[in-house]
């Protein structure tokens, strides 16, 4: 056997499929709500989609010492643009969360979430703590978190800055760490809720909290999307109404249809055998993860498999939660099935990291 037919025999041909399968559902339901709203929202999809693949590629074929070695450089470098986006950033609706390349806008914040990806584990691969790491050891993880989440937090964008807690939450989860340790991040958790409260939330962002605690309040402000979500999901039934024949984006009810409340506008349409297919693609990813992190070579191939893991994870809950109204809209979106360039890019790169560790988990 060659060693190229070698290569393409260790390819995860599941995680392909499934990406293939979820990218068409995507297609097929923007172009749903390309229909009801006169645009051609699906087209740029695809267009994003099919470059994503290459990008997913091009990832899987780096060689897989490199990734580590390049991980701190990329980390500063997002550093960088998340500063810049601050700076010099497009303002949108009081935020400024893009840059704009003239032909195209760019949100650094998804690639913060490969840089902690990379980044921590890199830093698990060179810090090895067979007996458990200890308080000390979590000021400079905490260190590398803090840095982008502060910047992210600033923009503002809380959606993201709670996606790279959440990703970097779930690598330090992957590791022994001693009673105290974690005694302690508790206690700090636990106290520094009301200062969150208090000084870092913004009031728009304090609303949304509220809004999910009364569900009946300000249902035509801060609570207008999350009802017509829920409206849109609870009108699917059992096989929804038909493509095309969905009321909540035609009439103009359900905002951000194709972005955020893309799940909203999959269930009207496809009721809950549809919305159980995207679910059930979405657990099959998590779980390829979470193999090829049991059957990575080293710590950090083993990381960076959780690290994507958490990132599909947490993408689903935060935003299924938000469009059922278990959780506040922070405007994260469904990963693949969501309308946004640098958000399809950073799955299919992510994407990419996963097959790369089963590509190479016997070669060195």
């Amino acid at each position: 056997m060659t060693r190229a037919a070698a290569a393409v025999g260790r390819i995860d041909w599941t995680v392909v499929g499934l990406v293939v399968v979820l990218g068409a559902v995507s297609v097929v339901n923007l172009h749903s709500t390309s229909m009801a709203t006169g645009t051609t929202v699906y087209l740029k999809h695809l267009y994003w989609l099919v470059i994503g693949l290459g990008v997913m590629a091009a990832v899987a074929a780096i060689d897989y010492r490199n990734l580590q070695r390049m991980a701190p450089v990329f980390y500063g470098g997002v550093v960088l643009l998340l500063a810049l986006v601050l700076a010099v950033g497009k303002e949108v609706n009081g935020s400024r969360r893009w840059l704009d390349l003239g032909f195209v806008g760019f949100q650094p914040s998804e690639l913060a979430k490969l840089a902690i990806i990379l980044t921590l584990a890199s830093w698990f691969q060179r810090v090895p703590r067979p007996g458990g790491y200890t308080l000390r050891d979590l000021i400079p993880v905490g260190l590398l978190l803090g840095v982008p989440m502060f910047l992210v937090l600033q923009e503002p964008d809380l959606g993201h800055t709670l996606m790279l807690l959440f990703i970097g939450g779930s690598m330090l989860a992957y590791e022994r760490f001693e009673k105290r340790a974690m005694l302690s991040v508790l206690l700090v958790t636990v106290l520094s809720a009301p200062l969150i409260w208090s000084f870092v939330l913004r009031d728009y962002q304090k609303d949304r909290v509220l809004t999910l605690l009364d569900g009946k309040a300000d249902m035509h402000g801060a609570g207008w999307h999350a009802r017509q979500a829920r409206v849109a999901v609870g009108s699917g039934g059992l096989v929804g109404k038909g493509h095309g024949d969905g009321t909540q984006v035609a009439g103009g009810f359900l905002p951000e249809n194709h972005t955020d409340f893309v799940f909203a506008h999959l269930a009207e349409e496809h009721g809950f055998l549809g919305a159980a297919l995207v679910l059930g693609i979405y657990l099959f990813l998590i779980l390829a993860a979470l193999r090829s992190a049991v059957q990575a070579r080293d710590k950090f191939g083993g990381h960076v498999a959780v690290g994507v893991g958490a990132l599909i994870f947490w993408h689903v809950v935060m935003n299924i939660g938000m469009v059922l109204n278990m959780l506040p809209v922070t405007g994260v979106t469904l990963p693949l099935m969501s309308y946004g360039g640098t958000s399809v890019l950073t799955v299919m790169a992510a994407l990419g990291l996963l097959l790369n560790i089963n590509l190479r988990r016997t070669v060195f």
